[in-house]
Formats: C-alpha cells, sequence, structure tokens
C-alpha cells in the first residue's frame, strides 16, 4: 500500500485505511508516518491515534478490574465520564481538564487498590501491610489531585475587597481563562 485511498471531500482515509497505516507505523514501517502525521494535525486525531495517554491508562485500569464483565465495563465508563463532566463543569480551561483527568483517574486507582484487597479472602501479614501501603499512596495522590483541582479553581475567582467604611466594593480583576477551542 504505497498511498492511502483518500476521500476528496475531506482528504481523509478511510477508517479500514488509517487501521491499515497504525498498524504498520505500530511494526516500524516508517513509510506509514507521513500520512498519519498529516491527520495528527487535527488533535482529535492525536488523542484517537493512541496520544491520550490518561485514556489509555483508564482503559486499561477498567480492563483489568471488569475482566470479561462487560456490565461493570460498560457502567464503570458511564461512571467515569459522568465525574469528569461534572468535576469539570460546563468551560474548564485545558488546565482543569488535565486536573480532572487526574482526580478522576486517581479514584480509579485508588478503588481498584480497595476492591482488589477486600476482595481477597485472606492475606498475609506482609502482602496486608503492601496493599495497605498501596493505597495510603493512592489516597495522598488522590486527595493531592483534588486540591491541586481546587487551587486552580480558587486562582481563577476574581478578588472582592468590601471597605464597608467607605461604603466601596472594589474587585481586582483576575485574567479571564483563555477561551477553549
Amino acid at each position: 500500500m504505497d498511498k492511502p485511498k483518500q476521500t476528496p471531500a475531506t482528504d481523509i482515509p478511510d477508517q479500514k485505511e488509517i487501521m491499515a497505516l497504525a498498524n504498520r507505523a505500530q511494526a516500524g514501517d516508517k513509510s506509514a508516518l507521513p500520512p498519519l502525521r498529516r491527520l495528527m494535525e487535527n488533535p482529535e486525531w492525536v488523542d484517537a491515534l493512541g496520544g491520550d495517554l490518561a485514556e489509555q491508562t483508564r482503559l486499561a485500569l477498567i480492563a483489568k478490574y471488569t475482566g470479561k464483565n462487560l456490565l461493570v465495563k460498560e457502567t464503570l465508563t458511564k461512571k467515569l465520564k459522568l465525574m469528569a463532566a461534572e468535576l469539570a463543569g460546563p468551560n474548564p480551561s485545558p488546565l482543569e481538564r488535565l486536573l480532572v483527568d487526574r482526580v478522576v483517574l486517581c479514584w480509579l486507582h485508588l478503588h481498584y487498590l480497595e476492591a482488589t484487597y477486600t476482595n481477597r479472602d485472606s492475606v498475609t501479614l506482609e502482602l496486608g501491610a503492601y496493599y495497605q501501603r498501596c493505597i495510603s499512596a493512592a489516597q495522598k495522590r488522590y486527595l493531592s489531585a483534588i486540591k491541586t483541582l481546587a487551587v486552580v479553581r480558587k486562582l481563577t475567582i476574581p478578588m472582592v475587597q468590601v471597605n464597608i467604611a467607605r461604603k466601596q466594593v472594589n474587585v481586582a480583576a483576575c485574567p479571564a481563562p483563555p477561551p477553549v477551542g
């Protein structure tokens, strides 16, 4: 396959051709990279072709936790999307989106560890201590991600100073977050 067949209107190869190019690139075929680089000029293609490491990690943890149980996989995937949307709010900044991803991923990892630990019938004292250290470290990361998101959000709120004696209200404007798009 020298050159992928492209649709004239969009100049984007069809899905089968994209997958063939991706497979060739993953196998080390450098000739597949130029058309993939053209696709990746669009940020959505960067994520679709594997550039979103947070999503890849999320999917790996979900797969590890759910195994073949498709119902739990679907409900957990939906729960994470709902949680991310709720935390992000209507117009998150790029930094807030990154932090929301981190909070959601830390939540998933913490609960995965806790479920793994609690679903074991018995553990040695050494293994129990190991799980507890892992859970404690995951809890710290989770709370740190939440705190960081809260701090970033607090920094974007304008400061208000009320001077009661002179009946003044002063608003110190913070720079507005850049528009998303």
